[in-house]
């Protein structure tokens, strides 16, 4: 079994301006928490497709992943922003005719920045942008080649959570804005085959705030 792995992107772009934009924001806040946070994400049917000459098609039977990293909340009165980074992992499973079954792993940075407003002392909601910067991408498909591949997407979130003590519970939905795309060509026929991928999923975390 052969394994494609994709190593990626200069994040130098992306990262120093958020952290700048984060530095500015901190200045003028009332308070700032911090914490860690991990959880799952699962996939919904069609987020992810296999598509082989533009004719046939094949989509994920079933999707399902999990994060780690660490979050901060700035408190602005009655708003917060939720700046997040967190590595996350998805797998996705295909059934193609042609080649079986294979599985589809996806690792990458994403950067969500959340607005929200706090309800009830406790309860929260909040919406906001996730950049997403591609780690690499293991395809479990004998004889292939990467030809192409999409290194960066641009997501959105909302979802609501809660707080106890300094634990923090979190639901939301994530969909994507576009979609990320990688080719491959199989070396024995010369076939191209492209992986579609749209970031749809329901995403449940748990956090401790410092």
């Amino acid at each position: 079994m052969e394994k494609i792995k994709q190593k990626t992107f200069p994040m130098k772009r992306l990262i120093p301006i958020l952290f700048s934009l984060f530095i500015s924001i901190i200045t003028y806040a009332q308070q700032v928490d911090f914490g860690a946070k991990a959880g799952m994400a699962f996939g919904y049917k069609g987020s992810l497709k296999q598509t082989v000459t533009n004719s046939k098609e094949s989509k994920a039977t079933d999707n399902i992943g999990w994060h780690a990293g660490f979050f901060s909340r700035i408190k602005f009165i009655d708003w917060f922003i939720q700046p997040e980074i967190y590595f996350s992992s998805m797998k996705t499973n295909f059934d193609y005719s042609d080649d079986g079954e294979f599985t589809a792993h996806s690792n990458r940075l994403d950067i969500p920045i959340l607005l929200g407003s706090k309800f009830l002392e406790v309860t929260r909601l909040y919406a906001g942008p996730v950049f997403s910067i591609s780690l690499n991408e293991d395809i479990s498909l004998k004889g292939i080649r990467k030809t192409k591949t999409d290194d960066f997407s641009l997501a959105g979130q909302v979802g609501g959570g809660f707080d106890l003590a300094k634990l923090t519970f979190d639901v939301r939905y994530e969909f994507g804005f576009n979609k990320s795309q990688t080719n491959f060509v199989k070396k024995r026929t010369g076939e191209a085959f492209k992986l579609e991928k749209r970031q749809n999923s329901l995403v449940v975390s748990v956090g401790y705030k410092f």
